[in-house]
Formats: structure tokens, C-alpha cells, sequence
């Protein structure tokens, strides 16, 4: 069973990869020109890292916060208007131009897709991060964030979910049924249909053989089936109902040109395995041995991340409370954190979760432990009591 999970999850990677490895690429040198020319992320919660040359959108955010504020509950949400302006009007415009050129030529150009792609991604894929994030919290938020009477819209609350995760690859209903669900009834536990918690984290070979499992839930296969199992049909129903959704676009795509379809809607899907099933298997890399369920161990905390998107870096707080506003979560870690403490918390620093999972299935415990953050073993004047040596065991 082991050797035909690696040779399905092989067989993905090879598929994919040589497609999204040069696209990652071109993000993370966009954003080191971008760097280069203005500094860095921008370090706000509320403002977009890194998305243009010359930070356009951090700039249209500002400029559009008085306004976007009457849309929203919370002010901290005010980026989430120019976030549709892009996602959801200028992405599917840029889309629709690429088939439009396609249409005339008669062929779709690499060039003009490889852009496309890289554009769609952002500077160091955080277009990607931002979109997934919105799907994420869009799915967790029972009462909406968005004021009267747009909130009463589905269009508006439904908006990443079921049009912009289009362009990114999302089956409706993945997250806010199958993620909102099932991961957080079971918290990577055995019934977790995305579980890392059976085999060692450390190895990339592992990772290889998970792809099929992150596979079978970003299809929402494994999701449709768990609750068919569990006798929760109308969950199911649903599952069904996203997934003929998504199938239902990409085959009238198809229909219009079958190597347009391929190009600019399946890519985006396999891009969303390989990049997300990173990002889960990062979250959710280490177990406390004696209290395999103890949630301040099984998920990681990054304290003074460097690409932290809408606090999803305080991971325990996020299984704690699903619903829960991102602006509280640092508040809501900082009054628990004598049980961080008390349960020896996973907590590294001043590091992004790509960059953890790099270490982790490179096996450098040495990286893994000097930014580990020791939070049982701080002494009264802040200083760790833990020695790297002791930190990698």
C-alpha cells in the first residue's frame, strides 16, 4: 500500500511539478525585484505584502479604506474590497483576454500563460496565499463579514469560494464544508481525511506518498465519502453539488478549446495540491508522543512571522476557535499562553510556513531548532533554558 501511495503521489509530482515549479519560481523573483526596489514585505495585517512593483495594491487598499469600510463589519476587513477588485474582476478579465487571444490566433500561447500564471500567483505566490486564505476564512464565517445587505447576498458570501477559487484551482465546498468540517471535527486525527499524523514528517519521500490523500480531498472525493460513511448525506449532497460545479465550468472551457481549458483551468488545480498539501503537511508536522491529541503540540505556532497572511501563523488558536476574527488572534494566544507553556506549544520564530516545510521533509533539525521557541523553558528574565542539541531531540 505504502509503495502504490509513492508511486501515485510520484506520478502527480512528475506531472505537475515541471509546470509549477517554473511558475513558483518567476513569483519568488518577482519578489525579490520588488524587494529590491521597495524594501521587503510590508508587515501589516491589514495591508498586502508584496503584490506589485511599487506596492500598488498596499496603495489602493489605503486609498479605498474609507469606502471599503462601509462594506465590511470589521475595519480590519477593508482590504477584502480591493482583494474582489482584483480577484474577482481583474483576474477573470486578464482570463477571458487570454481566450479571446487564443480564439484569434488559434492557439494559446505559452508566453502569454506562463504570465498569466505568474500574475495571477503574485510576488512569492501571495496573490495564491491571499485567495486560499479568503476561501478559508470565508468558509469559518457562519455570520458573514460583510454589513447589511450585502451580507444577506450570496453572491457576496460566496464570492471566493464559488467564483474567484475558479481561477485557483478551488472546488466549491472543499473549504467551507470538507476543510470546516471534517479537519476540524477531527483535528489530524485518524478520521481527518487529510491527516499527516501516520507517518514521520521529515521525509520527503512521506510527502510524496501523501499528495494522493491531499489529492482525493482538493477533488472532494475523500470528503464526499466520509460523510456518506458517517450517514451526514446532506453534507455530502453539498460536496457533490461544488464538485459538479467546478467540472460543470471546466468542461464548458473544455468545449471552447480543449488545450485552453487544460491550460488556464486544470493547471491552477494541481498548482493548489502541490502548494496546499506543502502548507498542511507544514501546520500539522509534529505530535506530542505521551498526548498524541494535545492541539498545542499538533499544530505549529510562528511567532514574528515573516510572511504571516491574516495571523493564519497562530494555528492553535485557529483549531480553538474556527470562527473567530484573525485581527483577535495574537490577543487570544497571549491570554492562554501559560497553557502554551504548560503543554510545551510547537512555536518557532521569525520564519514562514514554505520555509518550515522545507526543513522539515530536508530533515535540518539544526535550521528546525534555532527557531524553535522553547516556551516551557523560558526563565524569568525571557531567555530560553533548552539547548539546540536538547531542542532537536
Amino acid at each position: 500500500m505504502v509503495t502504490l501511495k509513492l508511486a501515485c503521489g510520484a506520478l502527480i509530482l512528475a506531472c505537475s511539478a515541471p509546470f509549477v515549479i517554473p511558475v513558483v519560481f518567476a513569483a519568488v523573483l518577482w519578489e525579490a525585484c520588488d524587494r529590491g526596489f521597495a524594501g521587503g514585505f510590508v508587515q501589516s495585517n491589514n495591508e498586502l505584502s508584496g503584490f506589485l512593483l511599487g506596492r500598488l495594491v498596499p496603495w489602493a487598499i489605503q486609498r479605498l479604506h474609507r469606502v471599503a469600510c462601509t462594506y465590511v463589519k470589521a475595519k480590519e476587513d477593508s482590504y477584502v474590497i480591493a482583494c474582489m477588485l482584483l480577484y474577482a474582476g481583474v483576474i477573470p478579465a486578464l482570463f477571458l483576454c487570454c481566450f479571446a487571444h487564443a480564439a484569434t490566433v488559434g492557439y494559446v500561447s505559452l508566453p502569454l500563460c506562463f504570465a498569466f500564471h505568474v500574475f495571477r500567483i503574485g510576488p512569492y505566490f501571495m496573490n495564491f496565499a491571499y485567495v486560499y486564505t479568503l476561501c478559508h476564512k470565508e468558509g469559518h464565517s457562519v455570520r458573514g463579514m460583510y454589513v447589511h445587505p450585502y451580507n444577506q447576498s450570496i453572491l457576496w458570501r460566496s464570492m471566493f469560494n464559488w467564483w474567484v477559487g475558479l481561477f485557483y484551482g478551488v472546488l466549491p465546498a472543499s473549504f467551507a464544508v470538507g476543510h470546516s468540517i471534517n479537519h476540524h471535527r477531527y483535528n489530524n486525527g485518524e478520521q481527518d481525511v487529510v491527516s499527516t499524523a501516520d507517518k514521520p514528517r521529515d521525509s520527503f519521500q512521506n510527502w510524496v506518498a501523501y499528495l494522493p490523500r491531499w489529492t482525493l480531498y482538493a477533488l472532494n472525493v475523500s470528503t464526499t465519502l466520509q460523510f456518506w460513511r458517517e450517514g451526514q448525506y446532506r453534507l455530502a449532497f453539498q460536496m457533490l453539488l461544488g464538485s459538479a460545479y467546478f467540472w460543470a465550468w471546466a468542461a464548458a472551457w473544455a468545449r471552447a478549446d480543449a488545450t485552453f481549458a487544460a491550460a488556464y483551468v486544470l493547471y491552477p488545480f494541481f498548482e493548489n495540491v502541490l502548494l496546499l498539501a506543502c502548507v498542511n503537511w507544514t501546520w500539522h508536522a509534529f505530535l506530542d508522543p505521551d498526548d498524541p491529541e494535545n492541539e498545542y503540540a499538533a499544530s505549529v505556532t510562528i511567532l514574528d512571522g515573516t510572511i504571516n497572511v491574516l495571523n493564519e501563523d497562530y494555528h492553535v488558536v485557529h483549531h480553538q476557535y474556527p470562527g473567530e476574527h484573525w485581527s483577535k488572534h495574537q490577543a487570544r494566544a497571549a491570554a492562554r499562553w501559560k497553557e502554551y507553556a504548560q503543554h510545551r506549544a510547537t512555536c518557532f520564530q521569525r520564519t514562514h510556513v514554505m520555509e518550515l516545510f522545507g526543513m522539515l521533509v530536508a530533515a535540518d533539525y539544526d535550521a528546525l531548532a534555532q527557531r524553535f521557541v522553547d516556551v516551557q523553558g523560558l526563565d524569568f528574565k525571557g531567555q530560553e533554558t533548552m539547548t539546540l542539541k536538547e531542542k532537536k531531540k
